[in-house]
């Protein structure tokens, strides 16, 4: 990994820092060390594209020759995926500058593109741009070195300058070239000042978010907000898309636009106004006042951080603290409670416990698996409303007597995600206590493990789905609801069977099977398997038919549940 270029560009300017007062050899080294991490760190747009390594540390399960509860330790993977990051982005970008080739007003084809862009910016700040603004990695060692603050401080904002400049390079750089070759020289520079302006609104509007957060709570609660925000980023790349090809009306572009004054208070309107004023020579105040309005909020909002920077740094060291304790003891005492309830053995309900305290509690893993959750609730939805434009609406779908309810059994897309994801965890070196602890069967914790993310994760979102589809079709298919749910459960013991076993929360996140994606798909296979027998038993014996269902999946359950987790120890 060599040294990043900017660096060298910095170089050529070093006398001007030295007359700044900037110790230039030591905020280099500082500057280095960051940029060094930004491309070792994994983001939450590289966590879904990233390519599969083989793992770090392995335990042997599952394989010929393998000693169980032996690690094995292998090479880390240290790429963080910024250029793959940086690519994505771009990408977005370029599907964005669609837009302008559909023609029409500038007020109208600018505001489109501005308020994806924005709107990815936003979402992308609040999650990514967090690492950035919100290190803290290096006070620990740095403010006990003969290093003064104006050197260190000159670093940090190079190094958010520096973040800033590539990630709006990349998201921007199509649709300006798209825009000079569509509407000539000076639309593309007006584009790009937009997006400048625009992404400094967006980088204070995130900066005072930090900064309110934590003058009101603790570092705890900026964590969770953080995480929270990049789970709804990576969902609305997964299915944004499908809502919008669904929801856009094209037709408003090729006619004359006329914005009223509420549609003008919408922040990327502000800058799209200014397509108008300056290059169709409309001074309107209806177009004046929201483009002056987007040169000057964020420049009056940067000056005015600025002055916080100091409340800022001292709140910052809140992210260093310890988390409180408040409402632990109720979950704990509801997680024992459904141990007692679903596990037969006191080793199985102490790992029951342990593992819905680790899926509550793992950031990481919350990024990894949420996304999938949410998209499985939304898929059922998804191609129910697929059928139903290819017919003539919502209102051609048999309620009464069809079977298009079946298309639950797209919301088990997730399970085998979530089994393939048991396995890591941030904290995977404390699985050495696998090794130490009196374990009489591994069976007990791969058992344990499954219920407690069937319990906690997929059931609660089955039956958000099961309670709308029952309003829409009926009562009549709550003997289907119970088939769907328990060929679902049964999923999670064969997707263990299929794939490799590791022991629970024993293997750091940026490793992964290098097979996973052939083995994810032959459980979808198994899925759409069941779902297939299902739909013919329901057409071929409508009426009981769905209770031998009930019957071989309860069997199904027995066996996968019981055979398929037996493991010695």
């Amino acid at each position: 990994m060599g040294e990043p270029r900017i660096l060298r560009a910095l170089d050529r300017i070093q006398p001007l820092f030295g007359r700044m007062g900037i110790d230039y050899p030591i905020m280099r080294r500082v500057l280095a060390l960051k940029l060094t991490l930004d491309r070792r760190r994994t983001t939450g747009v590289a966590a879904l594209f990233r390519s599969s390594k083989s793992g770090s540390m392995d335990f042997g399960l599952g394989r010929k020759g393998g000693n169980a509860l032996k690690p094995k330790e292998t090479a880390e993977d240290t790429d963080g995926g910024l250029r793959r990051t940086l690519f994505f982005y771009g990408l977005y970008g370029a599907i964005s500058s669609l837009f302008m080739l559909a023609g029409g007003a500038y007020f109208f084809q600018a505001g489109l593109i501005l308020a994806v862009l924005l709107f990815i910016m936003m979402t992308a700040m609040l999650s990514d741009f967090s690492s950035v603004m919100l290190d803290v990695r290096d006070k620990p060692i740095l403010h006990t070195k003969p290093v003064d603050a104006r050197t260190l401080g000159m670093a940090k904002t190079l190094h958010i300058l520096i973040y800033f400049t590539q990630f709006a390079l990349a998201l921007g750089i199509v649709p300006i070239a798209v825009g000079i070759f569509k509407n000539g020289l000076a639309f593309g520079l007006l584009l790009l000042l937009s997006l400048v302006l625009g992404g400094l609104l967006v980088a204070v509007f995130t900066a005072f978010v930090y900064l309110v957060v934590l003058k009101l709570f603790d570092g705890e609660t900026l964590k969770d907000m953080i995480n929270y925000v990049q789970i709804a980023m990576t969902l609305f790349m997964l299915i944004g898309y499908q809502i919008a090809i669904r929801a856009m009306d094209m037709s408003r572009i090729s006619s004359e636009f006329h914005p009223g004054w509420w549609e003008l208070a919408i922040p990327p309107l502000w800058y799209s106004a200014g397509f108008e004023w300056l290059l169709n020579g409309r001074g309107e105040p209806l177009y004046i006042i929201p483009a002056l309005l987007g040169l000057v909020v964020p420049l009056i909002g940067a000056v005015i951080f600025y002055r916080f920077i100091p409340a800022f740094e001292r709140s910052l060291e809140k992210l260093s603290g310890g988390t409180s304790g408040g409402g632990r003891k109720s979950t704990s005492r509801f997680n024992r409670l459904l141990a007692n309830l679903l596990c037969r053995s006191k080793e199985e309900r102490a790992f029951y416990v342990f593992a819905s305290a680790m899926l509550a509690r793992e950031r990481e893993f919350k990024l990894k698996v949420y996304p999938s959750l949410g998209f499985s609730l939304a898929v059922p939805f998804i191609f129910l409303f697929s059928f139903a434009t290819a017919g003539e609406g919502l209102s051609s779908i048999d309620y009464a007597n069809g079977s298009a309810y079946l298309n639950l059994y797209s919301c088990a897309i997730m399970i085998p995600t979530l089994v393939l994801t048991l396995k890591f965890s941030g904290s995977f070196k404390g699985s050495w206590i696998y090794a130490s602890a009196p374990i009489e069967r591994l069976g007990s914790i791969y058992r344990a493990t499954l219920k407690a993310s069937f319990a906690r994760l997929f059931f609660p979102l089955f039956m958000i789905e099961a309670v709308i589809f029952t309003a829409m079709f009926g009562v009549r298919i709550i003997p289907d609801l119970i088939v769907i749910a328990a060929v679902a459960a049964s999923l999670l013991p064969l997707t263990l069977r299929i794939t490799e076993r590791e022991l629970p929360f024993s293997l750091p996140f940026p490793t992964s099977d290098q097979s996973g994606g052939m083995k994810v798909l032959g459980v979808m296979l198994l899925l759409g398997i069941f779902a297939g027998v299902h739909y013919m038993v329901v057409t071929a014996v409508p009426v009981y038919g769905v209770f031998g269902l009930i019957a071989a999946s309860i069997a199904l359950n027995i066996w996968a549940w019981r055979d398929t987790l037996h493991t010695n120890k």
